[in-house]
């Protein structure tokens, strides 16, 4: 006898052997046992989830001789046949065969007559959206009203095709994907039938590749097993698809996280030279990205095994959610660009090179990216070169800054820098201030004492501002140049400028004159005496307008 594929041979045969459909096996059942047996039904659901075979075993249940529980017993002459398919009472069409309209005559044509041999004539039209709009009109009047001794059930995977009249006419079930640990528990035990050993993890990763399908995953079974016919295990699966082992996987998530590029190319070319396929590798990082999210947002409710939830903690901790979901958009582009991009492998590298260097993108993730990345340079500049407060406010001491009156003509407008606390070690008794005109050159030597000052103290806008500046001796007045005019003229305001001398006073002992300036040209006032002229000259310039 010729070898049957395993999701033929290990086919559900009641309604109990339906994995992860109970919603529907147990709603059939009641209707079967009560009689209230609907004439049209309508399975839809994603391929390989139970649809065919849902509809065959209640194609026999509603005409066994001797149903239990509303199961078929499989063991009548009728459940028999039609097993065998050779009952003429049942009748399976393929649609995407049988589009036309002459083929939906041909059914019509056969409703008329009463079964030969059941209780019910029951027709299975599998993928039914591949029929003709005609085909769907010839069949709504008898789908609506057809004798008592005839049942349809219609079977689709792209439930989005069904015209409304049809979906109005039948008993809709959906069928849902199959969890993993149902289809694991499921592969399990057919290898066990089958006196086949595998390990957890195989089958693990066999039922991820099935993506919520039965058939698929004992499809890639199958396959596995013609390739070792002793233990079946990861590395023995990986290499027969030709997918990525999991490891790898989550150290490219590393390198992403650390941006490192050249270890990401490193690997890429080590997985290419071990015969790996470029779908599978942007398909498989595409996924541990999405774990890695989930995994982020609820890591106790996130369902994987043992060995892929410590890949996830070693890992998750390195990305934040809006990078990873910039990440996987990246990702999506990659993978939907294979079909119509020249090369392939170039096509995966520029996309590692994107996700290892996000400030090199131009959309509003990488954007934050940036910015991200100058918050933690400047926070490294303060902690290697400025040494900030860091001991609790109950042992600080406070020490006020002196502020200078403000001009009478900025009194509308003059706000002073709220008081901050300093360092606790300002409460020794600091260096008595010089006469002005001290060293200049010290003050220059030692600006990175007045700068840590100035954010001791809080003034962490006229630290921002100065930071980058250029410092010159001016005739003994020390220059400071900035690359803004609008810093400079914010400097040079009189209260800001005495702060920045008191800290260097404070911090440095050194009494100096400060002045500003900006290698930038400054923007031309609307006040300037040009624009005045022109504003003279177009008030006194009459314009007539004459009508003809």
């Amino acid at each position: 006898m010729a070898y049957q594929a395993l999701y033929r041979k290990w086919r559900p045969m009641n309604f109990d052997d339906v994995i992860g459909q109970a919603h529907i096996t147990d709603t059939i059942k009641n209707e079967i046992l009560s009689s209230r047996l609907a004439h049209a039904y309508l399975f839809t659901g994603t391929r390989g989830t139970g649809k065919t075979s849902t509809a065959k075993i209640l194609s026999r249940a509603v005409n066994c001789a001797s149903p239990q529980n509303g199961n078929p017993c499989n063991e009548c002459e009728i459940c028999k046949s039609i097993l065998a398919e050779t009952c003429l009472d049942v009748q399976e069409i393929d649609a995407a065969s049988n589009t036309g309209v002459d083929n939906i005559r041909d059914i019509i044509s056969q409703v008329q007559y009463v079964p030969s041999a059941g209780k019910y004539k029951v027709f299975i039209i599998d993928e039914v959206h591949m029929l003709s709009k005609g085909a769907f009109n010839a069949l709504l009047k008898t789908l609506e009203e057809p004798p008592a001794h005839v049942i349809f059930i219609l079977a689709t995977t792209e439930i989005q095709q069904i015209p409304a009249t049809i979906l109005s006419r039948c008993q809709r079930f959906d069928f849902k994907t199959i969890a993993i640990s149902d289809i694991v528990a499921n592969l399990s035990a057919i290898l066990s039938s089958e006196g086949i050993s595998a390990t957890e993890d195989a089958l693990e990763y066999v039922a991820y590749l099935g993506d919520g399908s039965m058939r698929d995953s004992l499809s890639i079974l199958d396959q596995c097993l013609a390739f070792c016919k002793d233990e079946l295990t990861l590395g023995k699966v990986t290499d027969v698809v030709g997918a990525v082992d999991d490891k790898i996987l989550y150290d490219f998530a590393s390198d992403i996280a650390k941006n490192d590029t050249v270890s990401a190319l490193r690997r890429f070319n080590e997985c290419v030279e071990s015969g790996k396929n470029f779908d599978n590798i942007a398909k498989g990082l595409l996924s541990v990205l999405r774990e890695i999210i989930m995994y982020k947002i609820n890591a106790e409710s996130f369902s994987a095994s043992k060995i892929k939830k410590q890949y996830l903690a070693s890992c998750a901790d390195s990305f934040d959610v809006p990078s990873l979901v910039n990440h996987i958009n990246i990702l999506t582009e990659c993978i939907a660009s294979f079909k119509t991009f020249a090369s392939q492998r170039v096509l995966c590298e520029c996309t590692l090179i994107r996700l290892t260097t996000p400030e090199m993108n131009e959309d509003y993730q990488s954007s934050l990216a940036r910015i991200s990345a100058l918050e933690n340079k400047l926070a490294s500049l303060l902690a290697g070169g400025i040494q900030l407060n860091t001991e609790s406010q109950s042992d600080a001491s406070y020490e006020e800054i002196p502020l200078p009156e403000p001009p009478g003509e900025f009194d509308d407008v003059y706000v002073p820098d709220i008081e901050q606390p300093v360092d606790a070690k300002a409460s020794e008794p600091a260096p008595k201030p010089q006469e002005k005109g001290g060293s200049v050159q010290s003050v220059i030597d030692n600006w990175a004492d007045v700068t840590s000052y100035l954010v001791s103290n809080g003034k962490l806008t006229l630290y921002t501002m100065l930071f980058g500046c250029k410092l010159s001796d001016d005739e003994g007045v020390l220059l400071v140049s900035v690359d803004d005019a609008d810093k400079r003229h914010a400097l040079s305001e009189p209260a800001n400028k005495e702060i920045i001398i008191n800290a260097i006073e404070s911090s440095l002992g050194v009494g100096v004159d400060v002045k500003f300036s900006s290698d930038a040209p400054q923007a031309i006032d609307d006040t300037d005496d040009v624009f005045k002229s022109l504003d003279a000259v177009g008030k006194n310039f009459p314009i007539n307008f004459k009508l003809d």
